[in-house]
């Protein structure tokens, strides 16, 4: 996955509102092989099989190209009412209490105690055209029916989801989101297919690029929503995993801030 960050007024020296990231989920099969999968033989060969509908995102490594603590600074949340005042705290790398590192987009957490990752604030240079990459291995292949990330603080003007067969293989765009998405990335917004269109072809969405809410915003989306062939799933190559998918995904957010979120 890969996220970048929006353009927010500073709040004073070290002080400006960061990107945080709270949830990172693909539900979805998955078809991995060796000897205990269902999906393969004694010999290796893929057979016909129902996998378990699982979490893939849940417990697995995330590697951002950028996260606050390093070195500490002081953030605030806006609260959005007018002269309310501003919530902040700190952030800091070193302490177990103030770090807001990768491996919390995918961790277990209550709603009373939230963990979120979070990417340094515009006083580092966290604003457009920079961008901060998050990126997970899935360790193997899956069908990814359902996404959904959930935002510590408000969601990204405009980001990408792109998606990869192995690690030194090209990234495919995999969902799109814009307020803006024919000056962003040159597509018109839609959510549907008609019959006979490529149906790997990825959406863009302007449904989720509001400001509003300020913090626990959420962008969900079924992959086979608006795909002709999504009711015939078993019988359309052009919907399924490809052989030897190995299964990575990269978001790449495209406005201008700084963000926290959660994947799951």
């Amino acid at each position: 996955w890969r996220c970048l960050h929006r353009n927010v007024p500073s709040l004073g020296r070290g002080m400006a509102r960061p990107p945080g990231l709270c949830l990172l989920a693909l539900l979805g099969l998955g078809l991995g092989a060796g000897g205990s999968s269902p999906c393969w033989d004694p010999r290796g060969q893929p057979r016909r099989c129902m996998p378990v509908f699982e979490n893939a995102a849940f417990g697995r490594a995330v590697r951002a190209s950028n996260t606050c603590g390093s070195p500490p600074e002081d953030y605030c949340l806006h609260m959005g009412a007018q002269h309310a005042s501003a919530l902040c705290h700190r952030c800091d790398a070193t302490d177990p209490r103030r770090h807001h590192n990768a491996s919390l987009l995918t961790d277990f957490h209550s709603q009373e105690e939230s963990t979120w990752w979070q990417s340094q604030s515009m006083a580092f240079g966290i604003q457009h055209p920079n961008s901060v990459n998050i990126t997970l291995h899935l360790g193997k292949a899956y069908e990814i029916t359902y996404v959904r990330l959930k935002f510590h603080t408000s969601r990204p003007e405009s980001f990408a989801i792109y998606k990869r067969s192995h690690a030194e293989g090209p990234w495919v765009p995999f969902q799109f989101y814009s307020a803006s998405c024919q000056k962003t990335y040159g597509k018109q917004p839609r959510q549907y297919l008609r019959p006979g269109e490529d149906e790997q072809v990825a959406f863009c969405s302007d449904e989720f690029s509001d400001i509003s809410p300020l913090s626990g915003g959420n962008v969900a989306f079924s992959t086979l929503e608006g795909r002709p062939s999504a009711y015939n799933f078993d019988g359309s190559p052009a919907l399924q995993v490809p052989p030897g998918w190995e299964g990575a995904w990269c978001m790449e957010p495209w406005d201008q801030g700084h963000y926290c979120t959660q994947l799951g």
